[in-house]
This record gives C-alpha cells, structure tokens and sequence, in this order.
C-alpha cells in the first residue's frame, strides 16, 4: 500500500474516536493546503467560491512570526483545501502576502496593520469588499486568537456552532 493511502485510513480512523485533535491530522503531501492569493485573482476567486466562509491570512513572507504561524495555518488548511480535505466546502482557507508591492492596495483595502492577521467571512463579501475594523457589525471579522491550530480551529468550531475535529 502506498504511504498516501495509509495516511488516509489513519486519517478516517482517527476520526471515529471521541479524542480527536488537530494533531492528529496527518501531513500528506509537502504541498501547501492554503491558496496564494494576489490582487489580480482575489477577486476573482472569491466570487467562484462554493465555500460558506472564507479565512485570509495576510502576512509578509520576511516575517518570523508568519514564518512560524504557516505550519499551524497549514495544518488546519489541510481539513478544509484539496483533495484529502475532510471537510471540503465548508471553509476555504487562503494567504495574500502584503510584501508583494502588487498587493499593497488590496492589503490596504482590508486595513492590514499586524502580520499574521486573519480576517473570516463569506467569501463574496471579500471578493465585494474591504475591512473597516471601526465599523460595527462587520461580515467580515479579524481572528484574534487563533494563534495554533488548535486555536484556530477552536475560533472556527465555535464560529459555526460545532465540532469539527
């Protein structure tokens, strides 16, 4: 048997127990889960989204901090982006790097200030939108304690009123 399909049945049967946890999730492939965005496609790839919600980390590829965030990010990614999602559709996880001088005016329109920062919504309010953090009742909300995956995916649970792993 291949390792992939191994790692598949180990992935489904780890999902039966009750003791689930993100660190349970096996790392597949050293391909990235997350989707890279960038000012051309954003748009563009939103309004095509089958997903509910939507995750973007924007983030510079020169931090440390975001350096060391992507191993949890990705890891979570894996639940929901490509083809050994276990819960395809729900969410679609993806990054825009603001150090891309073609980002800048698409970081700007969601008023990044800090790196990482996670914004959640539906995916065609970013593909229409931007971010105001002074305005009330945003669609779109910043995820501010999402720090590892096990908080990340704890924000999401508790943002769709269940347990996903």
């Amino acid at each position: 048997m291949s390792p992939i399909f191994l790692s598949l049945l180990l992935l489904l049967f780890s999902h039966s127990s009750d003791s689930r946890s993100i660190a349970d999730v096996p790392v597949l492939s050293s391909a990235d889960a997350a989707v890279d965005l960038n000012s051309s496609t954003f748009e563009d790839f939103f309004k095509k989204s089958p997903a509910d919600f939507a995750i973007v980390e924007f983030f510079a590829h020169w931090c440390p901090a975001c350096r060391n965030y992507k191993l949890h990010y990705e890891k979570v990614a894996r639940l929901f982006n490509g083809p050994g999602a276990v819960h395809p559709g729900i969410i679609v996880m993806t990054r825009v790097d603001c150090a891309d001088k073609t980002n800048t005016d698409l970081c700007d329109r969601f008023s990044v200030s800090r790196y990482p920062m996670l914004l959640w919504g539906p995916p065609i309010k970013f593909a229409a939108g931007r971010w105001d953090p002074k305005k009330q009742n945003n669609e779109i909300q910043s995820i501010d304690d999402g720090r590892t995956a096990e908080d990340l995916l704890n924000w999401i649970n508790k943002r769709i009123g269940r347990q996903l792993i």
